[in-house]
């Protein structure tokens, strides 16, 4: 097997529709600059011939540019055969039988044959004015692999990099025209490169390869570049500029993204459990979210202070008390209505029970809620479980469904689901430590109506920052993630925003809590911008696979 890939991300000046001649002799020309350096795969951006912004009162016949982007095709998959080398181009792809436009990436081999076509699923803002939606996420088997593809706004959403991944591509290419703005071109930049696409890559443990464009188009639309390399292990591996036209080049190894496990306590293909996962594929209108979209009332409480804590934990279980009643009675004080508290990372089974009695007495005749996770014993069998205390009464419990290596031999698999729990403070889902990489799960409490998802964890390298701010951003929910603090590092706790902005954090290394208001209804409300919504958007019906129970195996 091939163990090593060079690829080549051709960072395109963006043109207008009228510019579309000028625009074809420049792709040709990056393409024949880029071959220079022999790379094994060129990525082109998203329509990056014609151009993106075909408005009607732009483009009057779309027959005007069908030719010649026919033209251009046959002119790349020469170049394809040429220089041996496959290219992904982005283009506007015209369906003359049924009169209508795909927003398409096509993937030419080195024979200059077109191998895979996909056509853009996840639509944003005008693109569903003058393009149809694709339906099918098709994955090529190469000598380097199986290679998938998506267009850009199919970044945000979780599923269709999923549906690639379980297909077993480890290569994927993501044409792209990431918008932006700013006041300096120097410094532009865009959510799916900050956090995530890099979350993308980590949570299926894959190579994605990018190209974006620069400059902009219709007065209205800038582009960031910044096309890149993102590794399996969801870091930035080479990046371009904000604002040149450039060619990036890396090479990739290819052995990095076979192993599916994430700090060997994961394995984010074996791991699933899609018997929990039947609500990624229901009809839309059949799940509670739906019916909470279209209540006109929100929340009793809608904007609850929110604290996130983190503490240190130590084998001592007086101490342990003594923090959580500490931080319950200053944090009462100061009027905080959820008090989230970290995963623990130690083993009190036997003291269960007096932890969470406590809590019930601390809170009593108190507005405020308490999560609190610990080791929960019933019957013989143990389980990590995060309780839900609000006002003295125990509000509902959650045990840890997606286990890590190190607790397999400890803990029982939660039998409860994946609930959502109505509060005085809004529907409340929970996800603990690892699990919250699997972006089934999320998504699910997110379906099932949950405003909030709390994630007491434990992480000691900064993966919950950028998993935490894709997670509010792709379902639209505020996540506040209590991540303990160990001698090994930690800390760093924070709360994201349904835009996934960080509204709140805490320092490393630091016991601390930190606050913030959440306005709840900016989780029922699921558009991003117009004509693209998280939620009514999704094509449950194309997600299938996201309930097989694939098992692949590490070599």
């Amino acid at each position: 097997m091939i163990n090593k890939l060079k690829v080549a991300c051709l960072q395109v000046s963006a043109r207008e529709y009228s510019d579309r001649y000028e625009n074809k002799e420049n792709i040709l020309r990056m393409i024949d600059k880029a071959a220079d350096s022999r790379p094994q795969l060129m990525v082109l951006p998203e329509c990056v011939y014609p151009a993106y912004y075909i408005s009607p009162l732009i483009v009057k016949n779309s027959l005007e540019f069908q030719k010649s982007t026919l033209e251009l095709i046959a002119e790349v998959k020469q170049r394809a055969k040429l220089y041996k080398c496959y290219i992904a181009l982005g283009i506007v792809e015209t369906d003359l039988i049924e009169n209508i436009l795909y927003n398409s990436a096509l993937l030419i081999n080195p024979e200059g044959q077109e191998i895979s076509r996909f056509r853009k699923s996840y639509l944003w803002h005008f693109d569903s004015h003058w393009f149809c939606a694709g339906e099918q996420y098709p994955v090529i088997e190469t000598e380097f692999g199986k290679i998938g593809m998506f267009i850009c706004a199919d970044g945000r959403l979780p599923e269709i990099v999923r549906c690639l991944s379980l297909q077993e591509a480890n290569i994927l290419l993501d044409l792209t025209n990431w918008v932006t703005s700013g006041f300096e071109k120097e410094n532009l930049t865009n959510p799916q490169v900050e956090y995530m696409i890099p979350t993308r890559a980590l949570e299926n443990r894959v190579w994605i390869i990018a190209a974006n464009k620069v400059g902009m188009e219709a007065k209205s639309i800038l582009y960031c570049g910044k096309s890149a390399v993102f590794a399996p292990d969801g870091q930035i591996a080479k990046i371009a500029s904000s604002c040149q036209e450039e060619i990036l080049f890396y090479e990739i190894s290819l052995e990095e993204a076979i192993d599916k496990s994430i700090d060997n306590q994961i394995n984010i293909i074996k791991d699933r459990r899609p018997e929990l996962y039947s609500e990624l594929v229901q009809p839309t209108d059949s799940l509670p979210i739906y019916s909470i979209m279209e209540k006109k009332t929100g929340p009793k409480n809608p904007n609850p202070l929110t604290a996130v804590v983190q503490i240190e934990f130590e084998d001592n279980f007086k101490k342990y008390l003594q923090k959580i009643e500490f931080f319950i009675n200053n944090l009462w004080e100061q009027e905080t209505n959820i008090i989230i508290f970290p995963e623990c990372d130690f083993i009190f089974p036997e003291s269960g029970e007096e932890i969470i009695h406590k809590v019930k007495q601390i809170t009593k005749d108190r507005k405020v809620l308490c999560a609190i996770t610990i080791v929960e014993k019933a019957d013989e069998s143990y389980y990590k479980t995060t309780f839900l205390i609000e006002s003295g009464k125990l509000r509902g419990k959650y045990r840890k469904t997606h286990l890590e290596r190190e607790e397999k031999n400890l803990f029982s698999p939660g039998d409860l689901g994946l609930p959502v729990f109505k509060t005085s403070y809004g529907y409340i889902g929970v996800m603990i430590g690892y699990e919250g990489i699997f972006p089934e799960i999320a998504r699910i409490l997110t379906l099932k109506g949950a405003d909030i998802t709390i994630w007491p964890s434990k992480f000691t390298n900064d993966r919950q920052i950028n998993i935490c701010r894709s997670r509010g951003a792709e379902n639209k929910i505020f996540v506040a993630c209590s991540n303990s603090i160990s001698h090994q590092g930690g800390g760093h706790s924070l709360i994201a925003s349904p835009s996934g902005q960080i509204l709140t954090s805490c320092l490393d290394k630091t016991e601390q809590a930190s606050l913030s208001s959440l306005n709840l209804l900016l989780s029922r409300n699921k558009d991003i911008v117009p004509h693209t919504n998280t939620i009514l958007n999704r094509k449950p019906d194309t997600y299938k696979i996201l309930l097989n129970n694939i098992y692949t195996k590490e070599k």
